[in-house]
């Protein structure tokens, strides 16, 4: 079944305001959806954050990256005849900057363990996402008419915020159990527009 998009009814300023997932990703990544194989894994290797490349990929909702490279997750919206496909609503996919920038499927224990994604049809052109690593605490994917597309809406600094991106501070530990520093999200303030960020330590 193919979902027409409809317009949001809490469209503000620039962008909208979307109820919905508290606290979306605030446990999310440093559990056993962190496990990398041996060849991703440098576990002393610190990235710069600014050094890293920004995707722009057609219809990208949000990406996540972190330690020890530049590979970056993307998650998509995908859309079948320019509708969204209810049964699957997000693509993931690697972009492996650190090996030439070509794209590259989830292997199953990083679909199933870490950065796939679920999904559940809420009936109103909206969608409740569920990240493998961390499924308590679910985002909404919602169609915002100001930007006239889709968009994925998440607490940051307890304030609504469009997720742009995810980071992963990860400093040592092992390939089952690395040792998350933090991990920051950004996205833009759903009632000014502004970027907001937040960084999450595993203790908090």
């Amino acid at each position: 079944m193919l979902v027409i998009p409809r317009l949001h009814p809490y469209a503000f300023h620039d962008l909208c305001r979307r109820g919905g997932a508290k606290g979306g990703l605030y446990v999310l990544l440093f559990f056993s959806g962190f496990i990398l194989t041996a060849q991703e894994r440098e576990s002393d290797k610190k990235i710069v954050v600014d050094s890293l490349p920004v995707p722009s990929e057609p219809n990208q909702l949000f990406y996540l990256q972190r330690d020890p490279d530049a590979n970056t997750v993307v998650y998509q919206l995908n859309t079948v005849d320019g509708k969204v496909d209810a049964g699957k609503p997000v693509n993931v996919f690697w972009i492996r900057y650190a090996e030439g920038g070509m794209r590259k499927d989830l292997n199953f224990v990083q679909r199933t363990m870490a950065y796939g994604i679920t999904h559940k049809t809420l009936g109103n052109g909206d969608f409740e996402l569920q990240l493998a690593a961390y499924k308590k605490h679910p985002l909404r994917l919602a169609y915002c008419g100001k930007m006239e597309t889709y968009r994925v809406y998440t607490s940051i600094k307890g304030r609504e915020a469009v997720l742009d991106r995810i980071f992963v501070r990860i400093d040592g530990g092992s390939i089952f159990s690395p040792n998350i520093t933090y991990f920051e999200l950004i996205g833009r303030d759903t009632a000014t527009g502004k970027p907001v960020s937040e960084r999450i330590k595993p203790d908090q």
